[in-house]
C-alpha cells in the first residue's frame, strides 16, 4: 500500500516558491545567449526535481520492506529491524514534506523521518508486519 506524504504551508512555499522564482527570473534575463541557455537548463532540472520531489514522495509497505521515496532519492529497511516508532515535529532533511512526523528507529543506531498523511494506517500496517514495534504515544494503540 502507498502512503502519500503529508505536506505543510511550509514546504508548499518552498518548493513552489523556488520554481516561481526560477520562471520569473528567466523572463528578466538579459545575459548573452550562452548563459541563457545554461540558465534553462539548470532551471528546467531544478523545476523538474522540485515537482518530483513534490508529486513523488511517500512510502510503501511491502515483501517486509519499508521503501521511501522523495523525488529521485530512495530508501529501503526491512520492517523486521524496525524497533522504535515516535512522533516529532522537525524540519530537518528528510524524506517528507511535512514537520509532523514519524521517527522510525531500525538496525541498532538508524533513523529515519517520515510524514505519511494516514499516520494511524500507516503504524498499524507496520505493527502487522512487526508487532515488537515499541511506540512512542499511547494514542497509536
Amino acid at each position: 500500500m502507498f502512503f502519500q506524504s503529508k505536506r505543510d504551508i511550509l514546504y508548499f512555499i518552498a518548493i513552489w516558491g523556488t520554481v516561481f522564482i526560477i520562471i520569473l527570473g528567466s523572463f528578466f534575463d538579459t545575459e548573452p545567449i550562452v548563459i541563457k541557455i545554461a540558465y534553462y537548463l539548470i532551471g528546467i532540472i531544478s523545476i523538474g526535481i522540485l515537482i518530483w520531489i513534490w508529486f513523488g514522495t511517500g512510502y510503501k509497505i511491502e515483501d517486509d520492506l519499508l521503501k521511501a521515496q522523495c523525488g529521485p532519492f530512495q530508501w529501503k529497511l526491512n520492517v523486521k529491524e524496525i524497533r522504535k516508532v515516535r512522533k516529532v515535529k522537525s524540519i530537518f532533511t528528510s524524506p517528507a514534506l511535512s514537520i509532523d512526523r514519524l521517527d522510525i528507529y531500525y538496525g541498532k543506531y538508524n533513523l529515519i523521518r517520515i510524514s505519511p498523511e494516514n499516520e494511524s494506517e500507516f503504524i498499524d500496517l507496520l505493527l502487522k508486519e512487526n508487532p515488537q514495534i515499541q511506540l512512542k504515544y499511547e494514542a497509536y494503540k
